[in-house]
């Protein structure tokens, strides 16, 4: 090490309020589940409601049991890479206003909630 000094910290956390925008206007949203043994990904239908993160899954689908972890993510280049993860159960819960038939909903009540964006990166005491 040198300059003596305590070593420096990079960070490119933000908070998920902090990319409100991109939880609203979501391009892609992925669900991931674990079912014997096996992880279990797929695109799901997500909405942004006050605060609340709501899943889409197809009407004909099992909702998962247990936990999920769903990732909502943008940026086609390296500064432009943000986004949000949040883990927790699926709640049933009423469809969002607006939006079309075809889909269960469901509330993912968040045990923890992770975002990021690298164009943000800055240095931490």
């Amino acid at each position: 090490m040198t300059g003596g000094g305590p070593a420096r910290r990079v960070t490119r956390a933000v908070t998920p309020e902090d990319l409100r925008p991109l939880l609203e206007h979501p391009r892609r949203a992925t669900m991931a589940s674990v079912a014997d043994g096996s992880i279990h990904v797929m695109p799901v239908a997500f909405h942004f409601d006050e605060g609340r993160y709501l899943v889409g899954l197809p009407t004909a689908m099992t909702p998962p049991a247990g936990r999920v972890k769903v990732l909502v993510d943008d940026g086609p280049w390296y500064f432009d890479l943000r986004g949000v993860w949040a883990k927790g159960p699926l709640v049933p819960c009423d469809a969002p206003d607006g939006v079309s038939a075809g889909h269960a909903w469901f509330e993912l009540v968040p045990e923890k909630a992770v975002a990021w964006h690298y164009g943000r990166m800055r240095e931490t005491p």
